[in-house]
């Protein structure tokens, strides 16, 4: 895959306070790479110093191409400055500044506010106002979109209808990059995770690699066996018993299948679980 954005040890500060310290990665085309980090952590700051929305201190930021605002899209938490103004307005204005931009009614059909194209924005919910500001992001066709916190407000609906939107415009070869609280909803369809932590990135890689450095991984069955028979498996870390159910935490799982296998007769209901992305991070911090 391509490079489309290239971020060189890259440093921000406020008032001689460090809000970003030597930040370095790049993004490739047709991926989504999903930013995470506790609030305050410097996601917001991130992007917009990519963006030069802010200056930065130190460090690059290159683009592929040189007119790379005509094919970027971004959603921030609160980008809808304009109240007065109807949702089919700030549609079509938006449109107005591209060259090649989505169809007004692919836009407004993708926002699901076909009954609210004539309503004034401050007369939207906060759901609808995100799922707004997603379409103006889109408004002209762009190649890397960044979605800072896209679902915040958004009911379980409107969030599921949105990953699927965020599917389909991975597949058409879309760049994107997101941050979000809801860690569940990344993992699925996250290529590359970045962690921010500590005012510079303490992880970059696939989920896969996460879980590798995490090292831990959820083993449960049933079993009428008594809870001495699985004590002496040599590469488990904890092993809990509540009446007949067992939960083994390893870091090797091959292994400890290959250990359990002289049991398996006795053991029903096994359920390997990798882990929610929440539980890897969590591990992962713990770890470090």
């Amino acid at each position: 895959m391509a490079v489309v954005l290239q971020v060189n040890h890259l440093n921000k500060s406020y008032r001689d306070k460090s809000i970003l310290k030597d930040i370095s990665f790049q993004l490739e085309d047709s991926s989504v790479i999903a930013l995470i980090g506790v609030n305050g952590a410097g996601k917001t700051t991130l992007i917009n110093t990519i963006l030069e929305l802010i200056p930065k201190d130190s460090g690059k930021v290159n683009f592929s191409i040189n007119n790379w605002r005509q094919i970027t899209g971004v959603m921030m938490q609160d980008n809808l400055i304009l109240n007065r103004i109807k949702v089919r307005e700030i549609i079509n204005l938006t449109r107005s500044y591209f060259a090649t931009p989505l169809p007004y009614n692919t836009l407004l059909n993708l926002s699901g506010l076909n009954e609210s194209a004539n309503t004034f924005i401050n007369q939207l919910s906060s759901g609808q106002k995100r799922r707004l500001s997603f379409v103006l992001a889109l408004a002209g066709n762009p190649e890397i979109l960044f979605l800072d916190e896209p679902t915040v407000g958004m009911d379980t609906i409107a969030r599921q209808d949105f990953w699927k939107s965020i599917a389909k415009l991975k597949q058409s070869g879309k760049t994107i990059f997101v941050t979000s609280h809801y860690l569940e909803e990344l993992e699925n369809i996250a290529d590359q995770i970045l962690i921010l932590e500590d005012k510079t990135l303490t992880f970059n890689g696939s989920l896969k690699q996460l879980r590798e450095t995490s090292g831990k991984v959820l083993i449960e069955f049933d079993s009428q066996l008594s809870i001495k028979t699985f004590n002496e498996l040599a590469s488990i870390i904890s092993l809990e018993q509540i009446n007949h159910h067992f939960q083994i935490i390893t870091n090797d799982v091959k292994k400890t299948i290959s250990e359990l296998s002289p049991f398996l007769q006795g053991i029903e209901n096994l359920k390997i679980d990798q882990s929610s992305l929440n539980s890897i991070i969590l591990n992962y911090q713990e770890k470090k």
